[in-house]
């Protein structure tokens, strides 16, 4: 049980703290309105706003978890563009290539050049894969172990 405590997210643990708590205050205003002396509307009714309170901030703390910063879908997105503006310029030059027949300096060249915008491709999704680990590094293992398997 410490293990499973310990994987869980701050606002995952707060939120459950408060959906805990605003159970035990609406089954403790239940208990006490049964009592032979129940305490005063105003204690019930005060009761009943530190129920709702918490359930609203389990709800808040929830729905915290797993959103996407938008700084961070700016960046992944900046750098997805970028890549796809190495691709089109590499593209660009294997169909030059291709079209010319070129001689063998310029074949070479141009392999050199191929070269580099691959190794910004491999740069850049690797850049990519760490920034989904930093959000969710959860799914990056799911998507590791399942590519893996389909190597395999």
């Amino acid at each position: 049980m410490r293990a499973w405590l310990q994987t869980l997210s701050v606002s995952k643990k707060l939120g459950g703290a408060l959906t805990l708590t605003g159970a035990a205050l609406t089954v403790a205003l239940a208990f006490l309105g049964n009592v032979s002396e129940p305490p005063s509307a105003a204690w019930q009714a005060f009761i009943a706003f530190l129920a709702i309170v918490a359930q609203i901030g389990a709800a808040i703390m929830f729905g915290k978890e797993g959103r996407t910063d938008p700084a961070f879908a700016q960046r992944s997105v900046s750098r997805l563009v970028g890549l796809a503006k190495r691709a089109s310029e590499a593209r660009e030059t294997a169909e030059l290539l291709a079209e010319r027949g070129a001689p063998v300096g310029e074949v070479r060249e141009a392999i050199g050049v191929l070269s580099v915008h691959l190794s910004y491709f491999e740069e850049g999704y690797l850049d990519a894969i760490d920034d989904w680990r930093t959000f969710h590094p959860d799914a990056v293992q799911a998507a590791e172990s399942l590519r893996s398997v389909d190597d395999e």
